[in-house]
Parts: C-alpha cells; structure tokens; sequence
C-alpha cells in the first residue's frame, strides 16, 4: 500500500549462503572428517563462520546484516526492527521513507529506485539471483492489481499456493486413517460452537502435537492476509493446555473452509475514503473513558510523504465467552 501511495517500485532477492558470510559468535570446534580432505582427518578444526546448524548462527548472521544495514544509514523501525528506513526524495522534492524488509535472508526493497538499495547490498553480499519484482514472498504470492480509473501500480498479495499445499499435505495425512475433509462449509467456524463449552475428551500428547502444528499453519495463513480466518484461529489458540476432540474437529472445519474458498487476495488498495459520519451510531464513553487520549512515542520518526488512511471493519463479540464473560 506504501508503494502504491508513495509511486515507489519494489524489488526482492535473496542473498545466498547468508550464515557463512557472518562471524561465528564464540569459539567453536570439531573434528575434521573426509569432508575436509585427506590431511585433515582427525585433526581440530576452529569454526570462524557461522556455519549452517550451530544454535547462535541465526543471531551471528542478523548482527552481521545489521551493521551493513546501518552503514547504508537505515534505522530499523520502532515496530518492527527488521523493517529499516531512510528518509529520501524524488526529484520532484517529494519527501518520503524507503525501506529494506529483512526475513533473515529474504530482502524486498521498496524505494523510487530499488536498484541503487539492491546493487550497494551486493557489493557486500552474494545474491542467488538478480533483484527482480517480487512474486512470491514468504509463501505468500504478490503481484499487481488493477483498480478502475487507478494509473499508479497497486499491489496483492494471496495466500492461494500456501494453503494448496497445506491442504494437500493435510488431505495426504488424512487419507492414511481413512479420514477426509468434510463438506462445504460457508464460514470458517461453526455457527452455533462455542469452544469454552466444548466438554469432549481431551486430546492424547499425539493429538495434541499435532493439533499444535495444524494451528501452526494456520497462523502463518492469516499473516499472509486470510484475515476471515483470524478470529477462530485466536479462539482455538487459547486451549493449548486442555485440547479436545471437538477443538481438533473445529480445526479441520477451518481447513474444509479453505479448501472450498482458498483464491481469496489481499489488495493494497492506496485510494482514500472519505466516510460519511452520519452513517455511524454515535455513543459518549467519556463517563468510561475520561482522560483517554492517542499515545504517540516520542521517539517516532517524523512523518513524510502522503498520510495513510487505516480503515478497519470490527464485528464485535462483546462478552461473547458464555463462561468469562
């Protein structure tokens, strides 16, 4: 949407061997085996490079990114520090932040030139490939959209190849105890269950494990914009100490409901709306909330570019848990 908004491009790569381009972050040492050559065999090799499989590599190679990142002088975000920043501008004087997304090894630049960003970073690093428009993202798939009577370039993202392969290993898993997905459900959860009056037998450690990766998956779905899934998966995410048939059940109605409406995208859509205030019910809840008033941080960057618009839709459940309240 900030690329959309902001007429920025973007660009991904993927650097290659990232772990052995950082510094091992402690002593480390093993014997040499064949794979080191004849003359080495049996003696003490010292590890120098954050080799694949040691605990601390992951944390070696994000120090090591991290200063190359801050000498390119991005700064990364106050809420998320693998999101970085730079204040820039266009030629035309229009003021705006480019960013580099960093998932340990995965980069998207989005900037009014993204190559400048990718070729500083590949005279430090390797990429696999050439910076290209991102396609794919994280499991999720990205590309551009259309909007009528829209001339900038506007981005989707979608979930639809994720969740085919989550439902072809899930319908394999089933297939080998004669079970399958049921039916075509319209919602993700049934109507009329309640999971805090769920009372059917508890789940075996087995199950249990199992039920704890099925949400697992469907975590990662929401983050790659299954929104419509995001509340049920919150609700079955909060009996993992006393899991029961009906929550395991439950998990798979959501799985049948992706199955049967897995095409859905997420469009990033830059436009503003402007909403009529009349169209809202209107309450006083000074007597609730008297002194109430936005938080910003002090530290906060300061604003550049256009102001994006956050619409959100909330259906709320007030009190809703029939034990809680």
């Amino acid at each position: 949407m900030i690329a959309a908004l902001k007429e920025l491009d973007i660009l991904a790569a993927d650097i290659g061997n990232a772990y052995l381009q950082a510094p091992a972050r402690e002593r480390v040492h093993t014997t040499g085996g064949p794979e080191f050559g004849p003359s080495r065999v049996g003696q003490t090799v010292i590890i120098v490079m954050a080799i694949y499989g040691l605990k601390s590599s992951g944390a070696a190679w994000h120090a090591q990114f991290s200063e190359t990142l801050h000498g390119m002088n991005f700064k990364p975000s106050l809420a998320d520090p693998d999101v970085w920043y730079h204040p820039a501008c266009k030629e035309n004087g229009f003021e705006y932040y480019k960013y580099i997304l960093v998932y340990v090894d995965d980069l998207l630049a989005v900037s009014h030139n993204p190559s400048i960003i990718m070729k500083t970073i590949q005279k430090a690093y390797r990429l696999k490939e050439e910076p290209t428009p991102p396609k794919q993202y994280l499991g999720a798939v990205i590309k551009q959209w259309s909007i009528p009577n829209e001339t900038r370039p506007i981005w989707a993202m979608s979930a639809a190849n994720y969740i085919k392969e989550a439902i072809r290993c899930l319908e394999l898993e089933l297939s080998k105890a004669g079970k399958t997905l049921k039916g075509k459900p319209s919602t993700p959860m049934q109507g009329n269950y309640r999971p805090e009056l769920d009372v059917s037998p508890l789940l075996d450690p087995e199950q249990a494990n199992y039920y704890m990766s099925l949400i697992g998956i469907l975590r990662w779905a929401v983050e790659l914009g299954r929104e419509d899934i995001y509340i049920d998966v919150c609700l079955l995410s909060s009996y993992m100490c006393q899991l029961r048939i009906g929550h395991l059940e439950q998990v798979m109605h959501i799985f049948a409901y992706l199955k049967h409406h897995k095409n859905s995208n997420m469009v990033f859509n830059p436009n503003y709306i402007t909403w009529e205030s009349d169209a809202f019910e209107h309450y006083d809840w000074s007597e609730f909330y008297k002194d109430a008033k936005e938080q910003l941080p002090p530290n906060a960057p300061t604003p550049r570019g256009h102001v994006v618009q956050i619409n959100a839709f909330i259906d709320a459940d007030h009190a809703g848990n029939r034990i809680t309240r």
